[in-house]
């Protein structure tokens, strides 16, 4: 019976699981260079906000400003669940700040602050500016990350249609159906890559979370001792978990969302796009080292 497609089982296998490796290898040195920022870059200059962005992306910013507003004694909590002022803006806050003050005079959800106009303008302009100083990620340098997908993607087509031929050739498939199966798991880790932070911010971020260790949740830092900006600041670095160390009753009412920092958890920023991440992908393709497999007679149709 004659080979599908001309080609022995064995050698499109160990071809598959060659071309499965390079493509995972060369995104992976592609994303390092795309991801890696300005190594000049300094984060110890930057506002909690920022950092908090760097860290967990939107949410934990506004987080952060939640938590300087609260100890500022100008945001609370009122009927429903809704943000409430408690007092006028203080002066020289960030237009962050001012947009989820206004929005708690609205009597906000925390959960909607996202969709409000002048919390996502003031979260864009955050953004633009951590970009342009090398620090964050932009949505375009993802979108370039993430179209390694394709080559995986039409990997993964060509061994369908190879299955599907090896099958109508009643040749056995078993192996190749394994690859197919490393080949779409690589194909979502990096269609679905999330990345925030630069290298270089990560870096920065891991020092300050050691400068900054008494403002970590098992300290139990507490308002009256590092005021407005230490409370902003400890939600920037550890998570949401500051605040509700800092303020549990608050934190309930106002529905923050126990998070943690990308760089503890291992979210957004730090390993974030880690989940999608080259290594990863790596790693994935090893798995298709079961090429190994493709050496045990004609399982690649």
């Amino acid at each position: 019976m004659e080979d599908t497609w001309g080609i022995p089982g064995p050698t499109f296998l160990i071809g598959y699981v060659i071309a499965l490796i390079a493509i995972a290898v060369i995104a992976a040195v592609n994303r390092k260079a795309l991801f890696r920022g300005d190594r000049n870059a300094r984060v110890d200059d930057l506002g909690p906000q920022q950092i908090a962005y760097l860290n967990g992306g939107d949410r934990l910013a506004v987080y952060s400003s939640i938590g300087g507003l609260r100890a500022a004694g100008v945001l609370g909590t009122g009927a429903g669940k809704t943000l409430v002022q408690t007092g006028p803006v203080p002066s020289g806050v960030t237009p962050l700040d001012s947009a989820i003050h206004h929005a708690a005079g609205n009597q906000a959800r925390t959960r909607y602050l996202l969709e409000d106009q002048w919390v996502r303008a003031a979260l864009d302009d955050l953004r633009a500016g951590l970009e342009r100083r090398g620090l964050a990620v932009s949505r375009d340098t993802v979108k370039q990350a993430r179209m390694w997908a394709w080559a995986t993607g039409a990997l993964t087509l060509i061994g369908v249609l190879r299955l599907f031929a090896g099958i109508a050739n009643d040749k056995p498939v078993e192996f190749l159906f394994i690859l197919i199966g490393v080949a779409v798991l690589t194909t979502i880790v990096l269609a679905r890559t999330k990345r925030v932070a630069t290298t270089a911010a990560i870096t920065g971020l891991r020092q300050l979370r050691v400068q900054h260790g008494y403002l970590a949740p098992q300290q139990s830092p507490a308002y009256a001792t590092y005021g407005a900006a230490g409370a902003a600041m400890g939600v920037a670095l550890f998570g949401a978990a500051s605040l509700y160390a800092m303020d549990p009753a608050f934190a309930a009412e106002a529905e923050i969302q126990r998070i943690a920092a990308g760089g503890l958890a291992g979210g957004s920023s730090g390993t974030a796009g880690s989940c999608g991440s080259s290594s990863s992908c790596s790693g994935g393709s090893s798995c298709g080292g079961g090429g190994g497999c493709g050496g045990g007679g004609g399982c690649g149709g």
